[in-house]
């Protein structure tokens, strides 16, 4: 049951939560992205009701993760029960559609052909050119694209998320099944179910595999019986549809010195990562799914565990739960024992 303390905290979040999907339709604004989803995951975090700190935006800002701009925000939800800037925005893009930005085969700029081309504004509309065939022709948007809408959007409209024991229950069999083939050197779980997430939307998994391997892995896994949709194919990287309450799973595939680098972008969360790398970029480093470089050098400074990746950027190791970008980068800094 829901904590009646938490209605605030909750109908805020979500508030901002949307504000950053606006501004990442309309381009150009990854600060204030940034900015919104992290004060929505701070909210969705605290124990204690927003409310309390409502007379004071100086203490709201001392939260951490909170600006001055979303403090304000705050405030203004708490006084009136709206904030002004969402409902400008909602006015300024295709509302309907927004939520499907992080789906396969829709992007920001896949949304914006849809609405300035062809005037669509809501997922009954998209469905209803996608069938009628109005996508066609579009500039922008080719067969390959229109067929990836489909399979998305039926994924989407029929799946669920499991529950975090489900979601284990099933990756652990796939893990069973990858770890017989050849080949294959290690499997492990990924993403939302690693970070012990109460809801799963997907399954993620790391393979350890010589690049002349792979092939032969990736061919025997989507030959499996379990397997009722391919939905991108490669020696690096595939994804399938299970028929399995048709739960979209992804394997990534990885040389066993990239390990560490790979396991920690995957397990994410996306803004913990997007943290760790502007502290990589202010120290000289660029960081990616492959292990930690040198700028100047192009020399490999981490990869193969992820304590080495955090070792290199002056943290704490952060165990994968607490990985939500909510104060626990700050902690690691500062070599603080970080609560679970």
């Amino acid at each position: 049951m829901q904590k009646p303390e938490q209605k605030n905290n909750e109908a805020i979040a979500f508030i901002f939560q949307q504000i950053a999907l606006c501004y990442r339709y309309l381009g150009g604004e990854q600060f204030r992205v940034s900015a919104y989803e992290r004060a929505a995951n701070r909210l969705l975090n605290m124990q204690e009701d927003i409310g309390v700190y409502a007379s004071d935006t100086k203490r709201l800002e001392a939260l951490g993760n909170i600006g001055v701009s979303t403090a304000k925000k705050i405030s203004e939800y708490l006084r009136t029960g709206k904030i002004a800037l969402f409902s400008r925005l909602k006015r300024q893009v295709p509302y309907g559609l927004l939520d499907l930005m992080d789906i396969n085969g829709f992007g920001p700029a896949t949304i914006r052909i849809l609405y300035n081309q062809l005037g669509i504004k809501n997922e009954s509309e998209l469905l209803d050119a996608l069938n009628g065939r109005r996508l066609e022709g579009v500039k922008g948007i080719g067969k390959r694209k229109i067929e990836d809408m489909k399979v998305s959007l039926a994924v989407t409209r029929k799946g669920t998320p499991l529950l975090l024991k489900d979601g284990r229950r099933i990756g652990n069999a796939l893990i069973g099944v990858l770890r017989k083939m050849p080949g294959v050197q290690h499997a492990e779980l990924c993403g939302s179910i690693r970070r012990k997430s109460k809801l799963i939307g997907d399954i993620d998994i790391l393979i350890i595999a010589e690049p002349e391997d792979r092939s032969a892995i990736v061919k025997a896994f989507i030959a499996s019986k379990h397997i009722l949709r391919v939905l991108v194919k490669g020696i690096n990287k595939t994804s399938v549809l299970l028929k399995c309450r048709n739960i979209q799973v992804d394997i990534r595939l990885v040389r066993a010195y990239e390990y560490g680098a790979a396991l920690l972008y995957m397990t994410g969360s996306r803004e913990h990562t997007i943290h760790l790398r502007l502290i990589a970029k202010r120290k000289g480093y660029t960081m990616n799914e492959y292990g930690i470089f040198e700028v100047a050098t192009h020399r490999r400074l981490a990869g193969l565990t992820e304590e080495d990746m955090y070792s290199v950027l002056g943290l704490r190791y952060i165990p994968p739960e607490l990985r939500l970008n909510n104060g626990e980068i700050e902690a690691a800094a500062l070599n603080r024992a970080i609560a679970i």
